[in-house]
C-alpha cells in the first residue's frame, strides 16, 4: 500500500478529524453482538470527531488497515504513535511487522494482560491506560522486535485495533514525536470544563 511511497517524517494512518477517517480501514461488527458499534462521533471532552470501538466481543469487533487481508501497509517508519482513550471493557491492538529475517511478526497490546510474554509467536505486552482522559503513545516497533524475537524491523505489514477504546489519531515517525511536537492540526485540545 505504502511501500512505494516516500516516508519521512510523520505519516498519518487514522485522523479522527479528518473528513473521512476510516476510509484506509476494514471496519469489522459482528451483527450477532447486539451492543457491538464502531462509529465516528463526537467527543465532549475534546469537541472533535473521534472513533469509537465498542463491544462485549472485543475479538470480533476491530478495525484494520490496509482494508483487505491481501493487501500489505508497506510502512518502512519504526514509531507508531496514537492517541487514544480508554472506555469501559478490555481494549487490545496488534501490529504486524516484517522483519529482517523475512518472517511477519505479531506484537499485541492489551489493557487485561498481566505480563509481557511470548505466546504462539506472537509477542504479548500489557497495557494500561490512564482511565477517562486522553493517552498519548508511542511505540518503538523496532526495539520491541529486536526484545521479543532478535530480529531487526523492516517494516510494518497491518494495524488492527478491537474493541475498547476511542481514536483520535494513529500514525508512524522516523523518530520519537512528542505530543507537543505533533504539527498543530493533530494535536488533541482538551475543551471540557469541570
Amino acid at each position: 500500500m505504502l511501500r512505494s511511497v516516500y516516508q519521512s517524517g510523520i505519516l498519518t494512518l487514522l485522523n479522527a478529524a479528518g473528513s473521512h477517517p476510516l476510509q484506509l480501514w476494514a471496519v469489522v461488527q459482528p451483527v450477532s453482538v447486539e451492543a457491538a458499534r464502531i462509529a465516528v462521533e463526537r467527543d465532549s471532552d475534546i469537541g472533535e470527531n473521534v472513533v469509537t470501538l465498542a463491544s462485549s466481543d472485543l475479538a470480533s469487533t476491530y478495525i484494520s488497515c490496509p482494508k483487505t487481508a491481501s493487501e500489505k501497509l508497506g510502512m518502512k517508519l519504526p514509531y507508531m504513535f496514537l492517541l487514544i482513550k480508554s472506555t469501559d471493557g478490555p481494549f487490545s491492538f496488534e501490529v504486524e511487522a516484517l522483519d529482517s529475517q523475512g518472517t511477519v511478526r505479531r506484537l499485541r497490546a492489551s489493557s487485561f494482560e498481566a505480563r509481557a510474554r511470548i505466546e504462539d509467536g506472537i509477542g504479548i505486552v500489557p497495557l494500561r491506560l490512564d482511565e477517562d482522559c486522553w493517552n498519548y503513545l508511542t511505540l518503538d516497533i523496532a526495539l520491541l522486535l529486536e526484545g521479543a524475537f532478535g530480529t531487526s524491523y523492516r517494516e510494518t505489514s497491518r494495524v488492527t485495533f478491537h474493541a475498547n477504546a476511542k481514536l483520535r489519531l494513529v500514525g508512524f515517525a522516523d523518530r520519537i514525536v512528542p505530543e507537543d511536537q505533533l504539527p498543530a492540526e493533530l494535536r488533541l485540545y482538551i475543551t471540557k470544563t469541570s
